[in-house]
């Protein structure tokens, strides 16, 4: 049983959204308080969870695995983020993993049901609910435009294309679209990585016919019945010239 929240104070209590802020000063009464680690994972994807968080302090990563398995982190979360809104329409499936970045960070839990109590009630944090969903679609919008786009490019082989494009950096870039230049930077360096190895080893298989090459031909030279004649005469000459 997680233990209940102190009542917030300071700084703290006025971070994040309309919607965090409420939800919040809710957990004071009805809500838990979680302390996680370095590398904890609060939820991870694809896991069932009814509850929504506010992180209070510290930092946390946001990560989804790509078909390989592999972790992307597509985001980093700030004191005031609300995770998991999602949870409020329905959807109990976890679409990411949230874990610490750091020790000692702090969140607070509410059950959704008491979360929609008091959002009902509250015209600011429905419209702020609604801004932050907005907002969470239009990133990961983003992240897919730049992820298909990088994906199109490794595809047709133009790395050159692809370095460019992840020397981007622009202004206001959303997080989630560095995220995937950061994915297909690692990706470029393991291709390049690939390509570096392989010409290594055409170089030595090349190396290698080179000399099965000569001795072979060396075998056909010395075994030529012409060769074969010379050389004789050439031992039968090298006998007189000896005085035998």
């Amino acid at each position: 049983m997680l233990p209940p929240c102190k009542p917030v104070t300071g700084n703290s209590a006025e971070q994040g959204s309309d919607l965090a802020i409420l939800l919040r000063n809710g957990a004071r009464e009805q809500g838990q308080c979680i302390t996680l680690n370095d590398a904890e994972d609060l939820v991870q994807e694809g896991e069932i969870s009814d509850r929504i968080y506010v992180l209070e302090e510290g930092e946390m990563t946001v990560s989804i695995k790509n078909q390989s398995g592999e972790s992307t982190t597509v985001a980093t979360l700030k004191p005031g983020a609300v995770i998991g809104e999602m949870t409020l329409f329905g959807e109990t499936r976890r679409s990411a993993t949230c874990s610490a970045k750091g020790n000692n960070v702090q969140l607070i839990s509410l059950e959704n049901e008491e979360a929609l109590k008091l959002i009902d009630n509250d015209t600011k944090a429905r419209y702020s609910l609604v801004k932050e969903l907005t907002k969470r679609s239009r990133s990961m919008l983003h992240y897919i435009n730049e992820f298909s786009y990088l994906t199109r490019l490794i595809s047709a082989g133009d790395l050159a294309s692809v370095q460019s494009q992840i020397n981007i950096e622009k202004a206001g870039d959303d997080a989630t679209v560095r995220a995937a230049r950061k994915e297909f930077a690692t990706m470029l360096a393991r291709i390049k990585a690939r390509e570096a190895e392989l010409q290594d080893k055409i170089q030595l298989l090349t190396i290698e016919i080179d000399h099965a090459r000569a001795a072979k031909e060396v075998d056909s030279i010395e075994s030529d019945p012409i060769f074969q004649k010379l050389k004789s005469q050439s031992g039968s000459l090298r006998d007189r010239l000896k005085g035998n």
